[in-house]
């Protein structure tokens, strides 16, 4: 049990209608308002015996009056009445749930000249029990329905309705006004018997009961509308069920946490009362609520942010299924009610929702500060790369942005056959996948960051995405040719071991000279990998790359010449004597080979006689240039050159006691 401190005044009949006693001074305006609405409400106008209501704010003083009027029949002048006020202060007033305790603090005069009882603030007793609620006769239930819809639908025009039974009409107008939110209630006029307009300039009251029937009185109340002029709208079902039995409903309770945040009076009724529906009365309607945000915006932009924070959360849940009216409202919530940093918790989730809608606007809010960007630069980090990729489409500038904040997307070759993309971003890869973007580039047939990657690339990684280009291709000629123009690279990706393929080492060969890959320590890289190799060559492939070899074993680099002269002699040596070694490795190896007596014209013995004296000169493997050729011919030709001279016939002991000894 609370009690709160009300004044009080009384106004009557003492030569003319006057304050008789009070327990407050007011001021001039407040005092003239009291004295015209204290008196009685119209000519002929009968109160019953327990009198009429009249409530009404007192503009700039922050209070607000709830009276009673009595017919006053013991003076002697004829519509004389008894009033007594209670001027409530608006912070109680927005405190109350119930008007019990004011309705039981009138007193009407006993005698000519009471003065005593209304000197003094009077207590009210408020408990903190539930607002009583109407009784749900079908009768009443149909005239709640018809005043709530004209109050709410026609918030713009004051209200006037047939009086009918004054103890019903006195709970039905209280219960309406205690229904409304602090502020709304704060502004509320009423009067419960009321046969002309007592609205005061620049203050109408909202709802008049009046004696007989409405329609005949509409001269008398301009601009006001009566119930049965007015459309129905689906909110005054919820707000009647509300009034007969505020229980089962915790709609009072909302209006009350919610209505500070709007503006518009009796206009901001039915946006909220339709939000309370959508959102807590069964399963959430998002489409209604947003409708009904648009219906508050229009009063005011930024009304009742408690609630679109709660829409909002409750659209986050369902962002992937929400229609486009409520997705665009989760934005401009997002924009407007979540400036300070991640208030909702969306984050990543709304930022893949707008991916999915659209990737254009998407992209575009990757530069915005807000909780928007924010949301976007979350979800770009979490999107499956194939997703960013397929729904890039043909928007280079797009797949840009993109790429700056998930550098994985150049990992696959759909993102570079966007049209347009800008092959220089590259350079914000980091080196360890420098590798796999080549590989993507090869893919999509692209080849201008070659240079680049091959220099940036693990070697045994580039080596693998090199074996997946198509030989003989422009995309293939282009990849190596820059690995042939970074020798180090070439040197590094040859001793990988990894590339597999014969035909990947002969293209590799037609890019490049001989003697470009370095070999200053250990085993040739070009041995390494045509070791590792697999796969045949023919023809005129096979003889060229022979002739590579040749030529690389005759240079000045190789440390794995006898293995080189081993590999391609033979198919060198055939390919010579018939005329079919291509001419662009064929100026490799004549011009690698020794010059000297007569037989110089005859490139065959020339480069029988070059390979003996490497393996003689050079003291190479005994045991390999035993093996040298399977051909017999062409053996017995190395051999007779060997035993030419004294160091060759030596060499050839060494060679008989290798292989005598080898398994």
């Amino acid at each position: 049990m609370v009690a709160m401190v009300v004044q009080q005044t009384l106004h009557g009949y003492s030569d003319g209608h006057r304050l008789i006693a009070g327990s407050v001074t007011l001021s001039s305006a407040d005092a003239r308002t009291m004295l015209v609405m204290s008196d009685l409400s119209g000519p002929g106008v009968k109160p019953p015996p327990s009198g009429y209501l009249t409530g009404y704010p007192l503009d700039g003083s922050g209070r607000y009056v709830l009276a009673r009027t009595w017919a006053a029949l013991e003076m002697p002048r004829p519509g004389c009445v008894w009033t007594h006020s209670l001027i409530i202060e608006n912070a109680d007033l927005g405190a109350m749930t119930t008007t019990d305790g004011l309705l039981a603090a009138f007193r009407r005069p006993d005698g000519p000249s009471p003065r005593e009882l209304y000197l003094s603030p009077v207590e009210i007793s408020a408990s903190d029990t539930e607002p009583a609620h109407l009784s749900a006769t079908p009768a009443l239930v149909v005239r709640a329905t018809e005043l709530v819809n004209a109050l709410y639908a026609a918030p713009e025009q004051a209200v006037v309705v047939q009086a009918g039974d004054a103890n019903q009409d006195e709970i039905l107008a209280t219960s309406i006004w205690m229904q409304q939110w602090p502020r709304l209630r704060r502004g509320f006029g009423f009067c419960t018997l009321a046969k002309m307009d007592r609205s005061l300039k620049g203050q109408a009251l909202d709802l008049q009961m009046v004696p007989g029937g409405e329609r005949q009185l509409a001269s008398k109340f301009k601009d006001a509308v009566s119930p049965s002029d007015v459309p129905h709208v689906p909110a005054a079902a919820t707000l009647v069920a509300d009034l007969v039995d505020s229980r089962s409903s915790e709609l009072q309770e909302f209006l009350r946490r919610t209505g500070g945040d709007v503006a518009g009076g009796r206009r901001a009724m039915v946006p909220l009362v339709t939000l309370y529906d959508a959102i807590f009365d069964g399963p959430p309607d998002l489409p209604s609520a947003v409708r009904a945000f648009d219906a508050l915006d229009g009063l005011g932009r930024r009304q009742a942010r408690s609630l679109r924070l709660i829409v909002a959360r409750q659209a986050m849940d369902r962002v992937d299924d929400v229609d486009d009216d409520v997705f665009e409202f989760l934005i401009d919530a997002l924009e407007q009610d979540f400036s300070h940093g991640n208030e909702a918790g969306l984050g990543a989730k709304f930022g893949v929702a707008l991916w999915r809608r659209s990737p254009v606007r998407f992209v575009s809010a990757l530069a915005d500060p807000g909780p928007v960007g924010m949301a976007a630069n979350e979800a770009v980090q979490r999107i499956d790369v194939d997703e960013l990729v397929t729904r890039l489409g043909s928007n280079a500038d797009a797949a840009d942005m993109i790429a700056r904040r998930r550098a994985d997307v150049m990992l696959t070759p759909a993102f570079w056959r966007i049209d347009g993309v800008d092959e220089s971003l590259v350079a914000m890869a980091p080196d360890n996948q420098a590798a796999e973007i080549a590989q993507a580039l090869m893919a999509a047939e692209r080849s201008d960051p070659a240079p680049s990657l091959v220099s940036r690339a693990d070697a045994a990684d580039l080596a693998a995405a090199i074996e997946t280009l198509v030989p003989d291709t422009p995309t293939a000629r282009d990849w190596l040719r820059a690995l042939a123009l970074n020798p180090g690279k070439s040197a590094a990706v040859l001793a990988s071991s990894h590339l597999r393929r014969a035909s990947t080492l002969l293209a590799l060969a037609k890019a490049m000279d001989p003697d470009n890959v370095p070999n200053d320590v250990g085993e040739d890289p070009w041995w390494i990998a045509v070791r590792s190799a697999k796969g045949e060559l023919s023809g005129s492939n096979e003889d060229y790359f022979a002739g590579f070899l040749m030529a690389r074993g005759l240079g000045r680099v190789s440390r794995s010449s006898a293995d080189l002269f081993r590999r391609s002699y033979t198919t060198t040596h055939k390919a010579l004597s018939h005329g079919r070694l291509p001419f662009e490795v064929e100026r490799y190896v004549v011009a690698r080979l020794d010059w000297g007596g007569w037989l110089d014209w005859d490139r065959v013995s020339r480069l029988r006689a070059t390979v003996v004296a490497r393996f003689v000169d050079d003291h190479l493997d005994p045991e390999t240039f035993g093996r040298l050729s399977d051909d017999g011919p062409i053996m017995r030709a190395l051999i007779d050159e060997a035993v030419r001279s004294g160091r060759g016939r030596r060499y050839l002991d060494e060679v008989r006691h290798k292989l005598k000894h080898a398994d």
